[in-house]
């Protein structure tokens, strides 16, 4: 990005003091590279593109001169302040974002602090060193391509980064397997070109529709990424016909009542899929991504491809776009604090895990399961949503959810006490009481059916439930 535009975004995003601040800094880091050394001015533009607040963009662009040795902390502290000066202070841990040499998960894990900011530029600096290696047509990078993959992409998919994930997936695919990738994007071009056809058309369909029943709102047409294809056909023994959410459509309204007006829309006006609408709204994923997916077959006229939509809010797609990075935008509402606050304890509880497994191989098979294998739903702390793996156990609720159970605690399940190793379903609700009060709250599924699906019952005068 330009010196021009970035400061002008800078300007039109943040506080006079914060661009302020800003602009200094990038001056700063400007004359230190002598415009040889890019690195800062990447991470600080990528940091901008996911909404990320001024600090993290501060530390993008001096963490770097740090590692290059071009400038030292008194320096920093002279110029910026002592408070700038301390949140970079330990930063040679994102140095090794950069480093093709081989990292042990646990010295990654001490790296990172159990810190969320810490974990986004990590990955920040990461995605930056892997494509600029693919820029070069360098041949190295496979061993840190694979690591990003094993660890740090399941964590950019808990923090909801979720557009930072899928430019991970993408360049890890190229580096590891380039003919795969090769192969697969042959077969996929000319398809993808019917696909941006028919994204139009509808795009111009939905947007009338919307109008008609006077729903603010706007669309986001997309094409799956080329590892989230990959992925699934390798996963699911599927050909790349089958691939029902190849093409969607994302539809963004201004509140949780239109998000089910519009779902009743779609169903009315397209043939839904069976088996494919999900609510994630009334029961979001563990990392807090809200949203209704639904899949349907368009206009035959149009295509045979199958479509799928998801609706959200405005708030729902910054949360699940760039979640971590974009917290200070929403910071007042309590919801995002919450996620925020899991968010920090989920990761402040990776190094407990690490230490609980096996091996490294089977930790790594853990987080892989925790984040992308999510097949229970059970109920916790004032109905908060838990999503386990299969055969998940009490003790890994607790693992998971990162709670400490004192020793003259009882944990039940369902209002019975149980043993740490007894096997979850779906549905149950768990509570932890200590010396006969209760420290964990558990709500059932009446109560969370009864709540969570925010104005629900509004809707129901106007539009029908899903047609799966």
């Amino acid at each position: 990005m330009p010196d021009s535009l970035f400061i002008g975004k800078i300007i039109g995003t943040f506080t006079a003091t914060e661009a302020d601040l800003l602009i200094r800094v990038h001056d700063f880091a400007r004359r230190k590279t002598s415009g040889v050394y890019s690195t800062p001015f990447q991470a600080a533009d990528l940091l901008l593109e996911q909404d990320a607040d001024a600090m993290a963009i501060t530390g993008a662009l001096l963490t770097p001169l740090l590692w290059k040795k071009v400038t030292n902390l008194d320096e920093i502290k002279n110029l910026f302040g002592t408070g700038i000066a301390a949140t970079i202070e330990d930063a040679d841990f994102i140095a090794l974002s950069q480093s093709e040499n081989h990292h042990d998960v646990r010295g990654l894990l001490a790296s990172l602090g159990g810190v969320p900011g810490r974990a986004l530029l990590f990955i920040v600096f990461r995605l930056i060193a892997l494509e600029n290696a693919i820029n070069a047509h360098l041949s190295t990078g496979r061993q840190m391509a694979q690591e990003t993959l094993d660890f740090f992409v399941p964590i950019a998919d808990r923090l909801s980064l979720g557009n930072l994930r899928r430019r991970l997936e993408d360049v890890c695919f190229k580096i590891i397997d380039p003919a795969d990738y090769d192969h697969l994007q042959k077969i996929v071009a000319p398809i993808q070109v019917d696909d941006d056809k028919c994204l139009q058309i509808l795009v111009s369909g939905i947007l009338r529709l919307l109008t008609n029943n006077g729903i603010q709102g706007r669309i986001q047409a997309r094409t799956k990424s080329m590892y989230g294809i990959w992925r699934k056909m390798k996963r699911k023994g599927k050909t790349l016909d089958e691939i029902m959410d190849r093409i969607g459509l994302r539809i963004i309204v201004t509140s949780v009542l239109d998000c089910y007006t519009v779902l009743g829309l779609l169903h009315a006006h397209f043939k839904p899929i069976p088996d494919t609408f999900n609510d994630y709204i009334g029961l979001p994923k563990d990392n807090g991504y809200q949203s209704l997916h639904t899949c349907v077959y368009p206009v035959r006229e149009l295509s045979h491809k199958p479509i799928e939509f998801q609706v959200r809010t405005e708030l729902m797609h910054m949360e699940a776009e760039h979640g971590v990075a974009a917290h200070w935008r929403y910071k007042g509402a309590s919801a995002s604090v919450k996620r925020a606050r899991q968010q920090a304890q989920w990761m402040e509880g990776l190094s407990r895990q690490h230490k609980r497994a096996e091996s490294t191989e089977a930790f790594i098979k853990l987080l892989y399961q925790q984040v992308f294998q999510d097949s229970l739903v059970v109920f916790g702390n004032g109905g908060r949503i838990v999503r386990l793996a299969a055969k998940a156990t009490v003790q890994d609720y607790l693992n998971i959810t990162n709670m400490k159970v004192p020793g003259d605690a009882a944990v039940k399940v369902n209002g019975k006490p149980v043993d740490m190793d007894q096997s979850l379903r779906d549905g149950d609700s768990i509570e932890v009481v200590v010396n006969g009060g209760q420290r964990d709250n558990g709500h059932g599924i009446d109560w969370i059916l009864e709540h969570a699906s925010q104005g629900m019952r509004e809707r129901q005068s106007h539009v029908d439930g899903p047609n799966c």
